[in-house]
């Protein structure tokens, strides 16, 4: 894995809200990672139990991607694979905190035909709010502006709030334009990737994703790291229920067993 940022790369991310990292896996990595993830997809929804988008009524969201939460706790190989202080490091670096935590991570498989991932800002959603909030999306297939590659509205992290987040359903993809009518005018940055890659993304850039218009599945999977001292917002969001019964509003996220710490200076 590539994991040492230059001070370019930093400069860029805290800039830009998101920086891609064309060399993320070399070699038989990225076979390691595709191995990992689809066995762990396939194994999550099999399962009666397991939260996945492909439950539920919302038939337009369910055909934006199949989407697995937290992998970590099923797949020993993706536990390895993502608890590595490396990569817990490098996120920290770039997001300019002492150190994180992992919110949760997520496989992410856009269909043959997919719909369009909406423009959205993520940190409104989570259970805690923070600038530092970041990211990391890797590319286990070539990302295209075919088949679905993100889409980036370059520093609109830096004017974003944490009460709108936009739509991931059937509202537009333009919506959040309702809420920042000042960014209509920012030109999208299509980021499109090898497999391998990976991008940095802030939890306050707004981003997106196209359909996916080939026969073929594009895979990507993502973690979701806060910072070490981050705290609750009141909001449940990917949360698990034994963890929000411990909490009340203002307390540190700091539960070791479902919210490992990757990384502290």
């Amino acid at each position: 894995m590539n994991t040492q940022p230059t001070s370019d790369q930093i400069e860029f991310y805290r800039e830009n809200g998101f920086l891609v990292i064309d060399d993320f896996l070399t070699g038989s990595e990225l076979s390691v990672w595709q191995d990992a993830v689809d066995e762990a997809v396939a194994e999550h929804v099999s399962r009666s139990d397991a939260f996945h988008n492909q439950k539920g009524e919302d038939g337009y969201y369910k055909n934006v991607f199949v989407q697995c939460v937290n992998l970590w706790k099923t797949s020993e190989q993706i536990k390895r694979l993502i608890l590595d202080p490396q990569l817990g490091k490098l996120a920290a670096d770039l997001a300019g905190t002492s150190g994180v935590r992992l919110y949760h991570d997520h496989a992410m498989v856009k269909q043959p035909w997919a719909n369009p991932t909406n423009f959205h800002i993520d940190n409104p959603y989570d259970p805690f709010y923070s600038h530092q909030a970041i990211m990391f999306w890797v590319a286990l297939d070539d990302t295209t502006v075919q088949n679905g590659c993100l889409y980036f509205l370059p520093g609109t992290h830096k004017t974003s709030g944490f009460e709108v987040g936009g739509s991931l359903g059937q509202a537009g993809v333009g919506e959040l334009f309702r809420e920042y009518p000042e960014w209509v005018e920012i030109e999208p940055y299509a980021a499109e990737m090898k497999a391998g890659a990976g991008v940095f993304i802030s939890g306050m850039v707004a981003h997106a994703a196209g359909p996916n218009m080939t026969t073929h599945p594009r895979r990507a999977f993502a973690m979701l790291f806060m910072p070490e001292d981050a705290t609750f917002n009141g909001k449940k969001s990917a949360l698990p229920d034994e963890v929000v019964a411990k909490l009340k509003v203002g307390n540190v996220l700091a539960d070791d067993e479902h919210l490992p710490l990757i990384f502290s200076y």
